[in-house]
């Protein structure tokens, strides 16, 4: 363990915090970039080589598969956090009982998912509100993508932590590979094979064993100072309930996307079919579905990256914290403000002015789609520069450990205030007040987080 005591790692406490961050974010950015392709690829390809219809049974299974996302979140993030403050303190025995812990939990969680998704995937495919129509089609998506659900869990689980031993570009190389990986096996499958929803599902599944193979190689090799170990695998409870605990916070965004999704999805069938028309194609219901799927591709292209960003900075405040550089956390908060809001900006403004050019490729051909999308996104999106300000906020208590506290900020977002405002709102604007639930959250929960970060501030000497 002592060749980590390195340069490398070293340079979190002494490195000029813009050229740490930037070193650090700009890896962890096209990591989430490459997620979010995962995404708008499959939806690109199958509006392309599918159709709408098939737009609509993919974003039915969003909820399932934030689920999926959540649990890897939960262990990854969690694990990793402890993991880097165990380094700042040098604890190196404690760091790869970590690591190996949360390599366990995350085979585990996943063949748990596994098992209950078999079960239940049908009945909550019709509680999100799938149609006689999109039923089939959303059933044959997801059950390809639960049978490759270790795949999903290990690829961004343990990425974090190869970040976190001062590689960035190791775990980004990795991903971009899966990344892809994905999209030459989606036009592979879907446009030259013509298999449809399934060629989606399995491209996706394809994409990410490779990716996964690839990390748990780098946890194997020679040069690797902490490895993967037999004998450092068994769970062992009191990291597991650590683990849990710090990784409940970031992944409670994720859960609660699923939910929000749920209930979301809900939503956009009850009052789509009041608000719109059918098409011959599409009921109401699944052509408001469609039109929020292909505005959520695009969201996520534009967020994920900002998520990215924010996480590359929880090593560098994690390892600070830890080593009680207080001034350098400051600057590292200060620096990721400046930087997340203007790029928010900027997205914003081309998400307002440019909704037309942004959905069409989605729905070539149909015009009642690309209509109906582009104005759920002037709606959905009319306060995305406001999220930095919650995001950060909530980043700065998981990288130093206050799990509660970040807790409840990733929740007021998309719990607390989201979904009363996504129950109340359509009972008066029916579907218009399904997409503004969004905007108004956005904006709540960026006060709040503010208030509490310059109230947390104020503590650190």
């Amino acid at each position: 363990m002592s060749n980590l005591n390195s340069e490398r790692l070293n340079s979190f406490g002494t490195a000029s915090i813009p050229k740490l961050v930037l070193q650090f974010s700009v890896p962890a950015i096209i990591s989430m970039l490459v997620n979010a392709l995962y995404n708008i690829v499959d939806r690109f390809f199958v509006g392309q080589g599918v159709g709408s219809l098939g737009i609509a049974g993919i974003t039915l299974c969003f909820p399932i598969c934030l689920f999926i996302m959540a649990m890897s979140m939960m262990i990854g993030v969690g694990g990793n956090t402890i993991f880097a403050i165990r380094l700042g303190q040098k604890k190196y025995i404690q760091a790869s009982i970590i690591l190996n812990n949360s390599f366990s939990l995350l085979i585990l969680m996943a063949l748990t998912t596994f098992a209950l998704g078999e079960v239940f995937m049908e009945p909550l495919l019709k509680l999100f509100g799938a149609s006689e129509q999109t039923l089939p089609v959303a059933s044959s998506y997801m059950r390809i993508l639960l049978f490759g659900a270790v795949f999903q869990t290990i690829a961004p689980g343990m990425n974090h932590f190869i970040r976190s031993m001062g590689h960035p570009k190791t775990a980004m190389f990795r991903e971009v590979i899966g990344a892809v990986s994905n999209i030459i096996l989606d036009w592979l499958f879907i446009m030259k094979f013509h298999w449809g929803i399934e060629g989606a599902a399995w491209a996706t599944i394809s994409s990410q064993l490779i990716a996964s193979a690839l990390i748990t190689q780098f946890f194997v090799k020679k040069s690797t100072p902490i490895k993967i170990r037999w004998r450092h695998m068994k769970l062992r409870f009191p990291y597991v309930r650590k683990i849990i605990i710090l990784g409940i916070p970031p992944s409670l965004m994720q859960l609660c996307n699923s939910l929000m999704n749920a209930i979301l999805a809900w939503s956009l069938t009850t009052y789509g079919n009041i608000s719109l028309h059918d098409t011959g194609v599409l009921s109401g219901g699944d052509m408001a579905i469609s039109a929020f799927g292909i505005v959520n591709s695009i969201a996520s292209f534009i967020l994920l990256p900002l998520l990215g960003f924010v996480h590359g900075t929880q090593p560098i405040i994690g390892y600070n914290y830890g080593a009680r550089l207080n001034s350098r956390v400051k600057g590292t908060l200060k620096f990721t403000f400046i930087y997340a809001f203007g790029f928010m900006i900027v997205a914003w403004a081309i998400m307002m002015w440019q909704a037309e050019t942004l959905v069409a490729p989605f729905a070539p051909g149909d015009l009642k789609l690309q209509e109906t999308a582009a104005w759920a996104m002037r709606l959905f999106g009319a306060a995305f520069f406001m999220i930095p300000l919650g995001l950060v906020s909530g980043s700065f208590f998981q990288g130093t450990g206050k799990a509660l506290r970040s807790m409840f900020l990733n929740g007021c977002r998309q719990v607390i205030l989201l979904i009363p405002f996504l129950l109340i709102l359509p009972r008066f604007l029916e579907l218009k007040g399904v997409f503004m639930a969004q905007p108004i959250a956005d904006t709540g929960a960026a006060f709040i987080g503010l208030a509490m970060l310059l109230h947390e501030l104020k503590k650190l000497k």
